[in-house]
C-alpha cells in the first residue's frame, strides 16, 4: 500500500495542483448547490446553457445541427446531453460513446403524510431511500430540499415545478441519551420507530402557527397531511398562497 501510493504521487507537482485547483472549486461549487437531485438537474441545465447547448423536448421533432451539443431533461431529476458529430445528417451514425451516473443517491425522503406528534413533539414521518448509512444521520442539523408542484394561472389551472430548498437546519434525528441506553456498544436502528426527525415542539409549532392562514380550498389536503408551519415556510419561500401548493418531493440532507 505504501509502495502504491508512492508511485501514485510521484506524477504529482505544484503546477499540476495549481491547475487542478479551479476545477476542484467547481465541483464543490456544484456539490453545495445539488442538495437533492432536483437541483443537480437543474445546475447541470444552467452550465450546460452557458456553455452553448440546447435544450429539446423529447416530444418534438429534432432538427439537429452537426457540431451542436443539445440536452433534454425528465421530471426534473433526469437530464441527458449529447454532442452531435460534424458528420450528422450526411452520413448514417455509425459509433457513439455513452457515459452515465446517478444524480440521486441513499437519502430520507419526507412522506407523503408527514405530519405527526408525539409526546408534545412534532416530528416528521419519512421514507428511506436506498441502502443508506443511517447511523450517521443521528445528531445532525438537517436542511430539506426537493420539488415543490404548484398551481398557476388566473384561474390555478396550470401545473408548475419549482425547486426549493429551506437554507437553514430545520430538524434533527436525535440519539437516545446515554444513561437511557441499555446496549450502547451495539448501534441498532429500527427505521420504523427511530427514524423520526424532530422539527419543534408543539408549543413552539403552536406560536408559530398561529399567523398562518387557514387554506379555504384544500383540495389537496395539505392541512392532514403536512405540518402547516412547513407548507407556510415554503410558501413564503416561493412566494406563493400556500393554497398554490399541489404536493411536493423533498428530501432531507445535511446542513
Amino acid at each position: 500500500m505504501v509502495q502504491s501510493t508512492a508511485n501514485a504521487t510521484k506524477g504529482l507537482s505544484k503546477a499540476l495542483l495549481d491547475e487542478a485547483i479551479p476545477y476542484a472549486k467547481k465541483i464543490i461549487d456544484g456539490l453545495n448547490i445539488s442538495q437533492s437531485q432536483f437541483h443537480a438537474v437543474s445546475y447541470c441545465a444552467d452550465q450546460l446553457k452557458q456553455n452553448g447547448f440546447t435544450e429539446v423536448k423529447e416530444t418534438d421533432k429534432w432538427t439537429l445541427e452537426a457540431g451542436k451539443g443539445y440536452f433534454f431533461t425528465r421530471n426534473g431529476s433526469t437530464i441527458c446531453a449529447f454532442l452531435a458529430g460534424n458528420k450528422v445528417g450526411k452520413e448514417p451514425l455509425h459509433s457513439f460513446k455513452i457515459v452515465g451516473c446517478h444524480t440521486d443517491s441513499p437519502v430520507l425522503k419526507l412522506a407523503p403524510f408527514s405530519k405527526k406528534e408525539f409526546l408534545g413533539y412534532n416530528q416528521v414521518n419519512v421514507m428511506t431511500y436506498g441502502g443508506g448509512l443511517w447511523r450517521t444521520w443521528f445528531d445532525r442539523d438537517l436542511n430539506l430540499a426537493g420539488k415543490v408542484i404548484i398551481r398557476t394561472g388566473e384561474q390555478r389551472q396550470n401545473l408548475e415545478s419549482r425547486t426549493w430548498a429551506s437554507g437553514r437546519p430545520l430538524l434533527s434525528i436525535p440519539s437516545l441519551c446515554i444513561h437511557l441506553d441499555t446496549e450502547r456498544d451495539v448501534f441498532k436502528i429500527n427505521k420504523e420507530a427511530h427514524l423520526k426527525p424532530m422539527m419543534t415542539t408543539s408549543i413552539i409549532n403552536g406560536i408559530f402557527g398561529e399567523g398562518v392562514e387557514k387554506i379555504d380550498d384544500d383540495k389537496f389536503k395539505l392541512e392532514d397531511r403536512h405540518l402547516s408551519t412547513l407548507t407556510d415556510l415554503i410558501a413564503k419561500d416561493l412566494g406563493i398562497d400556500r393554497g398554490q401548493i399541489v404536493d411536493f418531493e423533498l428530501n432531507l440532507c445535511d446542513a
